[in-house]
């Protein structure tokens, strides 16, 4: 039976050496979990791409519900009036051009959060 004899100076050098190889495996791996975490965030992730699905929701309402609410008032002002096509395409044609405008205000409206810094 061989004992290795090592002195406590030796044992003390040999935990050091592995204390400081695990705390580079530790900090390499915090590393790659935080990469991993930025890409998560990035503007071609899911959040970006939800908050897009919702404004095209948001266009199509939009136009669809203006020219539905156009279309009705037309319905009922020719069969109040007895005037049959003409107010409803007349409130349709309003009602696009309601749905049009209120397009065009989601579309100009600045995003924010670019990363050029303006609003």
């Amino acid at each position: 039976m061989s004992q290795k004899s090592s002195t406590p100076d030796n044992h003390d050098a040999e935990l050091k050496a592995r204390l400081d190889k695990l705390s580079g495996a530790i900090k390499a791996e915090r590393g790659s979990v935080e990469d991993g975490r930025k890409a998560a965030v990035s503007p071609t992730s899911t959040v970006g791409m939800g908050t897009a699905i919702g404004t095209g929701f948001r266009v199509t309402s939009e136009l669809v519900a203006g020219m539905l609410v156009g279309g009705f008032i037309g319905w009922w002002l020719d069969h109040w009036l007895g005037t049959k096509p003409i107010a409803l395409l007349i409130t349709v044609m309003i009602g696009m051009v309601a749905g049009f405008w209120n397009v065009y205000r989601i579309a100009a409206r600045p995003t924010g959060g670019g990363q050029s810094g303006t609003k």
